[in-house]
């Protein structure tokens, strides 16, 4: 009879097998990428690379010690080139090496898990679709991501997702803009590039005032921020303490050379008494710290002389050529609600707002522009804020305000003015007539000294009035 008990049952050698080669394929892919790693950065940094190869060849070739020697006399090279000139080692390895490194462990072996995670593929026919990182570009402040986007997405669809990309990146905030149709770029920004505090640079006697470029602060570049005043008003928005005062008096210290020459004459309204203006009382024409019949006969003032020009000009000009004859009248208002909102007499509010309304609509172009700032910039409060050519929006208490003040997609956008800190006054977004995005900046801090340096050595000579 057949014995069941010397029956062997067969060994599963086939799963046995393909565990085995699914390890050394594994083994062998490692050790392939691992070695492409080593090959790709021996190239891109050849004053480490080199000399190690050449201490590892010469050690093989002649003598384990002669290599040894070598690598510990180029060991020392590099020492001394970091020790002795610490900027050029790194600006040519440190900055280097930590840029590529950066950019690998941070966007490349990451960059489609989050896209994944925050929704940004897409499935068609089984296959998962990634949106490509084209380049990276890795900065001291902040890094650049160019991205080609899917077909079917928005840059509003990735701006949606900021909050939470500022997060997986580890980021302070990021920003996304448009490059070119069908490719963004998001700005990651690793520190706060306007953290610190800018002193005003004081204008000296030989300044002379550009006044189709103020400068007014600096932008996250680095890069000298300017306004234009001739031809635009200025609105500038935001809470108690967000710095408005400062952007208003580093417009007037741009506008100091051409106050002295008189091709400027500054016509101020100051309704908080003149608290905030009265420092520098010597350098205006006209200043009225009411909210009654000084304010009244400023701006009539103001619209009259407007109202001469524009008779004079007419078929002459489309826009006025200030000189010490025919000065830029500039008109700056503190706090605009208070003549908008909140005089208590129906008659005088009337006028003021009908004033305000004729130099914001008709003043740009015969040389009067208003520059005026604003606590609460809803419509109720201001609701002739689409008259400013140029808005600022300051720190502000709630998101909705920059929208009423910068537009409705100036926060996609990377306006979050609601979420400037309270520690950096002076921080703004700016959104100017011609320009689809807006800018970070932070505007000169203007001491009470800085404010009589101006008013002693620039306040306005004797001479004609203004015409």
């Amino acid at each position: 009879m057949f014995d069941s008990s010397n029956t062997r049952k067969p060994k599963p050698s086939g799963s046995t097998e393909s565990d085995w080669d699914e390890t050394i394929t594994l083994i062998v892919t490692g050790l392939a990428k691992g070695l492409g790693i080593l090959i790709w950065w021996s190239v891109l940094f050849p004053m480490i690379s080199l000399p190690l190869l050449v201490s590892f060849w010469i050690g093989l070739r002649y003598a384990p010690i002669l290599g040894l020697l070598l690598a510990v006399a180029s060991g020392s090279a590099l020492a001394a080139w970091a020790y002795l000139s610490p900027e050029s080692f790194d600006e040519w390895i440190t900055a280097r090496m930590w840029s590529r490194w950066r950019t690998w462990w941070i966007y490349r072996h990451r960059w489609e898990a989050i896209c994944t995670l925050h929704g940004l593929t897409a499935s068609m026919a089984g296959r998962t679709l990634v949106p490509t990182l084209r380049s990276v570009s890795i900065g001291a402040i902040c890094d650049v991501a160019v991205v080609r986007i899917l077909v079917g997405q928005s840059v509003a669809d990735w701006q949606n997702k900021t909050l939470a990309l500022a997060e997986a990146f580890r980021a302070e905030r990021v920003t996304i803009r448009s490059r070119r149709p069908g490719e963004v770029n998001i700005t990651v920004h690793h520190r706060d590039a306007l953290a610190g505090v800018v002193r005003l640079r004081r204008p000296s006697h030989e300044s002379h005032a550009d006044l189709t470029n103020i400068d007014v602060g600096i932008i996250e570049s680095g890069k000298r921020w300017s306004i234009p005043v001739l031809g635009h008003h200025i609105l500038v928005a935001g809470a108690t303490g967000a710095g408005k005062g400062s952007v208003l008096w580093s417009l007037i210290s741009g506008l100091a050379p051409g106050i002295r020459a008189g091709t400027v004459r500054l016509l101020v309204v100051d309704p908080k008494g003149g608290m905030e203006f009265g420092r520098g009382q010597r350098l205006f024409t006209g200043f009225a710290y009411d909210n009654g019949e000084r304010t009244l006969a400023l701006l009539r003032a103001a619209t009259q002389v407007m109202q001469q020009r524009a008779q004079r000009l007419r078929g002459h000009t489309r826009l006025h050529a200030p000189s010490s004859s025919a000065p830029l009248i500039v008109v700056v208002v503190d706090e605009i609600a208070s003549l908008t909102a909140y005089i208590g007499d129906r008659k005088v509010r009337s006028e003021v707002e009908q004033l305000l309304g004729l130099l914001l609509s008709q003043g740009r172009a015969v040389g009067v522009s208003v520059v005026a700032a604003v606590q609460d910039p809803s419509k109720d409060v201001l609701p002739i804020r689409q008259l400013f050519s140029i808005r600022i929006g300051m720190r502000m208490t709630e998101a909705t305000q920059t929208a009423m003040v910068l537009g409705a997609a100036a926060r996609d956008a990377g306006a979050l003015c609601d979420e400037i800190s309270t520690a950096t006054p002076g921080v703004a977004y700016v959104c100017q007539d011609g320009r689809a995005e807006p800018i970070r900046v932070r505007a000169f801090h203007v001491t009470d000294a800085d404010i009589d340096y101006l008013a002693e050595h620039f306040r306005p000579s004797i001479g004609k009035a203004a015409r």
